[in-house]
């Protein structure tokens, strides 16, 4: 099976890229919430959050897809289920308990005025988690923060594996692309669309419609012959991703001040997201699959990396904001750049630490990210 550099290097340029996305979170205003909060709302943090939020993560998605199918191609499904225990829900739960209550502390401090300590911010995390409160991580409360994503993957595959032994078992024929053309392919935003009114939203999209975009990736988009129809149109594909950011995501949401109307339930929001999807792969087969040392290494990085990333980018926030005196640019730029340099030697530290390969999704090397 030849392997897809152009999977690996997107699925890493996408980690990276939520390092200056999420630090925009920081400096928007409005309806945007976060951890810590800048009291100098800018415009252009707002302009990236509305360019890479209708796209990022069903790409992720659609890649975690589409690796499935590649997965299940030299793996039986019983290795591939304790694959997936193993690569998703442990980390997931030492995210939980070691990464998370990070956050919450910061969020605790910078909300409420906090002074107490790192453990009885962690005591606040987890007796917050009881069923009868809320829980509103943004504040300092229990939530599982950014890993939502990895328990979603490990649910998503688990559920997906247990509908194709059912459909093995009934003898029916493996689903194939067929001769579907680009129009077939872009109107899939339909049902993702219909989906995203079915449960709360998370960065803009439901679950359900998160589990739609990850079955196409694994039912469609893995298929050779997607894959080159995207590339062969993706002159096409890329303009109307820059017209539909532009026209619709840009001057509508931004210069006319409807940003709020695209989140839940817009079909313009979810068609723009598609069509970046789209483009984003076309554009990757075309121009990305390659592979080097470096590209291997930071492929490597990326799943530990995304589970790193979002507790050492608060906690570089919350003390970069309370230096008086110095411009958002300034902030948002040295946010961006310690919390990668922070994240990446964390990253380095821990792969040597024993046990902890394990409990952060760090790949052997022979064994590669989800």
């Amino acid at each position: 099976m030849i392997r897809l550099h152009y999977i690996d290097n997107l699925r890493w340029i996408s980690i990276l890229l939520l390092f200056p996305f999420h630090t925009a979170f920081i400096f928007c205003a409005g309806w945007y919430g976060y951890y810590v909060q800048s009291d100098q709302p800018s415009a252009a943090a707002h302009l990236l959050t509305v360019t890479v939020e209708p796209w990022i993560m069903p790409l992720l998605f659609c890649i975690a897809g589409m690796s499935m199918r590649f997965a299940l191609q030299k793996r039986t499904p019983l290795e591939y289920l304790r694959e997936r225990a193993r690569r998703l829900l442990v980390p997931f739960i030492a995210g939980v308990v070691l990464v998370c209550p990070v956050i919450a502390f910061y969020a605790l401090k910078f909300h409420t005025g906090y002074t107490g300590s790192l453990p009885g911010a962690f005591a606040h995390f987890f007796s917050s988690a009881w069923p009868d409160r809320y829980p509103y991580g943004m504040t300092g409360d229990f939530s599982v923060d950014h890993l939502w994503f990895i328990i979603s993957l490990f649910i998503f595959s688990v559920v997906t594996l247990g509908v194709i032994l059912i459909w093995r078992r009934a003898g029916s024929r493996p689903f194939g692309p067929g001769s579907a053309g680009l129009p077939v392919i872009i109107l899939l935003f339909v049902p993702v669309w219909l989906l995203n009114d079915a449960g709360a939203s998370v960065t803009g999209y439901s679950l359900p419609a998160y589990f739609a975009i990850f079955l196409i990736g694994y039912s469609l988009l893995a298929a050779d012959g997607i894959q080159e129809l995207l590339e062969k149109n993706l002159a096409w594909l890329l303009a109307a991703w820059i017209i539909l950011t532009a026209g619709v995501m840009w001057i509508y949401g931004i210069l006319l001040g409807h940003g709020e109307v695209f989140w839940g339930s817009s079909a313009a929001f979810v068609l723009t997201g598609w069509t970046g999807v789209l483009a984003i792969m076309g554009a990757g087969r075309h121009c990305l699959d390659t592979g080097t040392p470096l590209t291997t290494r930071l492929h490597a990085a990326s799943y530990p990396v995304y589970i790193l990333h979002q507790a050492i980018l608060v906690a570089v926030a919350y003390y970069v904001l309370l230096m008086a005196g110095i411009p958002p640019v300034l902030q948002y730029a040295a946010i961006v750049l310690f919390s990668i340099i922070l994240t990446f030697t964390c990253y380095e530290i821990l792969k040597r630490i024993p046990g902890m390969r394990l409990l952060f999704g760090i790949a052997g090397m022979q064994e590669k990210t989800p």
